[in-house]
């Protein structure tokens, strides 16, 4: 009855484990990382900064409105008079849309590099959740590795004790088992810290990282290597943001040197004297440039439309060589993903444990069979995690939005 009981409260804590760690697709924690990401709270901000700069930039100076007084007196005589004038300067007329233009280019640059912030938290995502949710997987394998060789253990005890083993073949099966019970715990430590690092990105709040329900289908086809190039550039946010950048910079260079023409201020108003003469007053008021002539500003947005043409030139060069590089990840490790369909590895273990208790095979091909189970699990996990990473790299240097299903689900 005790035991009944211990039993009956040991399956209710694991099912409450199980509950408090919450599944997750992974397009609902691609959907929450869009909704929560620091990175991308910060891009937004700064496409609102941008918004801010185009209205500003649009509105139409403030007019200046004056109003001045003179009474003056000597002995019995007095005279007076008050001047009533507004006035606006008039460069406005001439630069202020290369301003807005500028700017405008600048939001959209802004805009398009959220886009790009995007899919690199998507990126940063699926490597994430492919990796928690393989490495859970090579967990339960391992672990269901385990408790066999314990059995093993057991039963190689019972051998000892009976003289059909030496204890020196004993020692050695319980080295292989502490060695088996050491990789499930690195496996574990490594299946945490991507549960970790998925909870993170995706924003949770849970102190345990959320639990993996399945990964999408391996892609059948994919975009021609000869045209991902070009493909690249049309799509990707990134290049596009600073093509843009270079516009916008290019108009603010118009608009700095636009600048250095003269300020021009037109005033208008109205003058009574106190003799009664009165009547309207113009003014017209120009800035001799004889100093300065906003060279600051001019040389420091041609040094910087300098610098995004290296950086654009830069940016283009890398999106070659990742794609280069990318493409031959997917190669490698798509036919080493073709070479190991069905290696039957369960088999191999399974045959090896039952050989060995039966005494049919001896401690050395019992410990082959052992070794050659754990590393081409090891081996298989790695080899799909390195593809699957592949995969989406590949979507993320051509710019193709998560949604636009580069991976068949």
């Amino acid at each position: 009855m005790r035991q009944q009981s211990l039993l009956l409260a040991l399956l209710v804590l694991f099912a409450c484990s199980l509950h408090a760690q919450e599944s997750m697709t992974l397009d609902a924690a691609i959907r929450s990382a869009l909704e929560r990401h620091p990175d991308l709270k910060r891009r937004t901000a700064a496409v609102r900064r941008a918004e801010a700069l185009v209205g500003e930039a649009a509105r139409l100076p403030n007019p200046v409105f004056e109003y001045s007084r003179e009474d003056l007196s000597l002995n019995q005589n007095r005279i007076g008079e008050w001047i009533a004038m507004g006035s606006i300067p008039l460069n406005f007329l001439w630069d202020r849309w290369t301003d807005i233009g500028a700017k405008q280019k600048a939001l959209e640059a802004e805009r398009l590099m959220l886009e790009q912030t995007k899919n690199d938290v998507v990126l940063e995502v699926r490597q994430a959740y492919v990796k928690a949710h393989l490495f859970s997987a090579l967990t339960r394998e391992l672990d269901t590795a385990l408790v066999m060789l314990d059995g093993v253990a057991f039963a190689a005890r019972q051998r000892m004790q009976e003289g059909d083993i030496s204890e020196y073949e004993y020692q050695r099966v319980r080295i292989e088992v502490n060695k088996l019970r050491a990789e499930v715990r690195e496996t574990e430590i490594e299946r945490n810290t991507y549960l970790t690092r998925l909870r993170l990105a995706s924003g949770r709040d849970s102190s345990d990282g959320p639990r993996t329900v399945t990964l999408p289908e391996l892609p059948t086809a994919m975009p021609h290597e000869a045209d991902a190039f070009q493909t690249a550039l049309l799509q990707r946010s990134d290049a596009r943001a600073l093509g843009l950048l270079i516009e916008s910079e290019k108009e603010f260079l118009s608009h700095n040197r636009l600048k250095a023409l003269p300020s021009i201020q037109l005033g208008a108003g109205y003058k009574r004297q106190s003799d009664d003469f009165a009547g309207s007053v113009l003014r017209l008021s120009i800035e001799v440039p004889l100093f300065r002539r906003n060279q600051k500003e001019i040389e420091v947005t041609e040094a910087g439309l300098e610098a995004l043409q290296g950086e654009r030139e830069y940016l283009l060069n890398q999106i070659a060589a990742e794609l280069r590089d990318t493409y031959a990840r997917l190669r490698t490790y798509g036919n080493l993903m073709d070479l190991q369909e069905d290696p039957r590895l369960h088999t191999i273990l399974a045959t090896a444990e039952y050989s060995y208790r039966h005494g049919e095979t001896s401690l050395v091909e019992f410990i082959d069979g052992l070794t050659a189970f754990t590393e081409g699990m090891r081996l298989q996990t790695d080899i799909e995690i390195k593809y699957r990473e592949s995969v989406f790299t590949l979507a993320r240097v051509l710019g193709i939005p998560w949604s636009d299903e580069l991976i068949t689900r």
